[in-house]
């Protein structure tokens, strides 16, 4: 019943609701363990990954699995549960230990922690440090991606994978490093949207 659910909804939303155009996607072949970071603006942009990425589990805030079969939906789905508004030490280590443990997995992390509906380029809006602190813990790359900031229902959704950060540990030692790399990689995401 969870992959005919799953594909049901990879088709109605890359095929019906949105038309997905996908640039640079064959970077991916030479990661097959990374980590994936998009820009967030709708609650569908998972999906237009999940369609293309093989392998690819996911973050997703621990409130969406309190519903008992969206939740399960999500876990089947490769999901992790992380608490938004805290600093969620298990959970952090659950991803960590799953990139540790895993040959291929992409982990698909929204460094911005949640949707983020307004122009970001205009609002400067600062980005979590999740995905530089676990990409620096187990020396697995950062794949930043674009998706079309809050595309109109039936246009083209464009998703664009740029250059891969690469991170050294020593990021772990200095807060103001992991901010700064963590704001450099927002600002990337965003410039892909230009091209």
């Amino acid at each position: 019943m969870y992959k005919l659910l799953t594909n049901f909804f990879k088709y109605f939303i890359n095929k019906i609701l949105f038309r997905t155009k996908y640039i640079n996607l064959e970077i991916l072949d030479n990661y097959p363990k990374c980590i994936i970071c998009p820009n967030h603006s709708r609650i569908f942009d998972p999906v237009f990954l999940s369609s293309k990425v093989e392998n690819m589990y996911s973050v997703a805030k621990s409130e969406l699995f309190e519903h008992k079969l969206f939740g399960k939906l999500l876990t089947y789905n490769g999901a992790i549960p992380i608490k938004r508004n805290s600093i969620d030490k298990s959970g952090i280590q659950n991803i960590i230990n799953l990139l540790n443990e895993k040959e291929q997995a992409r982990m698909l992390i929204f460094p911005e922690g949640g949707i983020y509906k307004e122009n970001y380029l205009e609002n400067k809006r600062k980005c979590k440090n999740g995905a530089i602190y676990i990409a620096a813990n187990t020396n697995v790359p950062i794949v930043p991606v674009h998706i079309t900031v809050r595309p109109k229902y039936f246009s083209k959704v464009t998703v664009t994978f740029g250059n891969v950060f690469l991170l050294e540990a020593d990021v772990l030692k200095d807060k103001s490093k992991l901010q700064g790399e963590s704001q450099r990689l927002i600002n990337y995401i965003y410039s892909l949207g230009d091209k």
